[in-house]
C-alpha cells in the first residue's frame, strides 16, 4: 500500500539553505523509489485552522520504503538542513481506498 510523506511548511528561516535542500533531496527521493507529487505547493485552506505557507507531498510504494528513506544515513544531513532552514509539520499517511 502506498504511503505519503506530507510536509506543511509554516516558515522559512534560511532561504538559501532551504533552496539547496530542495536541490539535493530531489534526486535522493527518487533513488529511494519515491516520487514528488507536489513540491512547495501553495495552500488555500477551505476548512480548519491548518494554514501552512506551502505543502510538499511525496509518494512511496509503502510505509517501509518511505521510512527506509527517512531513517537512512543518506537523508540524515539533509533532514538536519531542512530543520535548520524551515519550520513545519511532517505527517505520514498510508494510502487507502
Amino acid at each position: 500500500m502506498a504511503a505519503y510523506f506530507i510536509y506543511g511548511r509554516s516558515e522559512i528561516t534560511d532561504n538559501t539553505k532551504s533552496l539547496r535542500y530542495g536541490e539535493l533531496v530531489t534526486p535522493q527521493i527518487r533513488r529511494f523509489g519515491g516520487e514528488i507529487a507536489v513540491a512547495r505547493g501553495n495552500v488555500h485552506a477551505l476548512e480548519g485552522d491548518w494554514e501552512p505557507m506551502a505543502v510538499t507531498i511525496l509518494r512511496f510504494e509503502s510505509r517501509e520504503a518511505l521510512m527506509a528513506w527517512y531513517d537512512s544515513p543518506e537523508y540524515a544531513p539533509l533532514k538536519q538542513m531542512r530543520l535548520e532552514s524551515n519550520i513545519g509539520d511532517v505527517i505520514v499517511v498510508d494510502g487507502g481506498h
